[in-house]
């Protein structure tokens, strides 16, 4: 038995870049797929690395924003036709709604409220809308080929994971947990998206931690402790600076992301064994190189500081 990772797609940002794909994983245990956010292009990165529709057992949302989702009706409708026999709906989790539509200030505000009457759908939301969106292709597809029953394609589950308060971390809400895989999830910080999670998944063989998009977070630390590799987003805020934001802009993004000088000292807390960067805040692979990212993100950290990109694996193997 072995877990391997495979980074499907590492760019962060809705805005389609060359060279790296919208951000998502692929975590394989024994077989089974799970997949971590559907960002663009993750269904052909899903079908690049050789990865098989019939074993994807599951989709675990970080957030809900579109550089995490986009993707998510594609991974669920394009391999419908495959999804016979044995294999049950495929289980999309991830966060659920938020108890309240989140404010903006005189400087970041909406001008418009999409759909009034549920302006903050969470992931069974999210699923159901899409189930609903492609009504027509799911109700008029099985009339022309055989298919399987699309009542029984998907099933969208929310995870209620609390933040927590200053003095006390909340105990992680325990997702999937069976024979080979057990599926944890905490609350991270990631500006006005809340809620927004990580998770971690442990193993036969080892753990795997993805931070989702967070500032720095007790909560995911706590979360990573001894993990043998954590995979987290990071940004380069100066270089930001440098490349056009203001002052307010880059105050929002330090609310929402961890900068590549934080990211090292993350891990060294955590205990992690692997430290492997994604969702690239800038996402454009010429901007800055990997061994730069690298190299300042490894400081502080006393274990292996990997640049993550697309197509990078890793095999966990049970220790004797």
């Amino acid at each position: 038995m072995a877990t391997g990772l495979v980074l499907l797609g590492t760019a962060g940002a809705p805005m389609p870049v060359a060279g790296r794909g919208g951000i998502s994983s692929a975590l394989i245990v024994d077989g089974r797929v799970f997949v971590i956010d559907c960002g663009r292009g993750s269904p052909s990165a899903f079908a690049a690395a050789g990865l098989d529709f019939t074993r994807l057992e599951a989709v675990f949302i970080t957030h809900l924003h579109a550089d995490h989702v986009g993707d998510l009706p594609g991974m669920i409708l394009y391999p419908w036709g495959v999804r016979v026999g044995e294999i049950g709906p495929l289980c999309v989790y991830g966060p659920p709604r938020p108890r309240t539509l989140p404010a903006g200030d005189a400087i970041f505000y909406r001008q418009t409220v999409i759909s009034p009457e549920l302006p903050a759908p969470g992931t069974a939301d999210l699923v159901g809308h899409i189930l609903a969106g492609y009504a027509y292709h799911l109700n008029v597809m099985p009339l022309d080929s055989y298919m399987p029953d699309p009542g029984a394609l998907v099933r969208g589950i929310d995870v209620a994971a609390e933040p927590g308060t200053e003095d006390t971390a909340p105990d992680p809400v325990v997702v999937v947990e069976d024979a080979g895989v057990r599926v944890t999830a905490v609350a991270v910080t990631h500006g006005r998206a809340v809620p927004a999670l990580a998770y971690r998944f442990d193993t036969a063989d080892g753990s795997v931690v993805f931070s989702g998009d967070t500032s720095v977070n007790e909560n995911l630390i706590a979360l990573a402790q001894g993990a043998d590799i954590l995979v987290h987003q990071v940004a380069d805020l100066s270089y930001l600076r440098r490349h056009g934001m203001d002052d307010a802009e880059v105050a929002r993004m330090a609310a929402l992301h961890t900068d590549v000088s934080q990211v090292g000292s993350v891990a060294e807390r955590a205990g992690a064994r692997e430290l492997i960067l994604n969702h690239y805040l800038p996402a454009d692979p010429e901007a800055i190189t990997d061994a730069a990212w690298a190299d300042r993100a490894g400081k502080g950290f006393s274990g292996t500081a990997t640049a993550g990109h697309d197509g990078v694996r890793r095999t966990l193997a049970a220790r004797a």
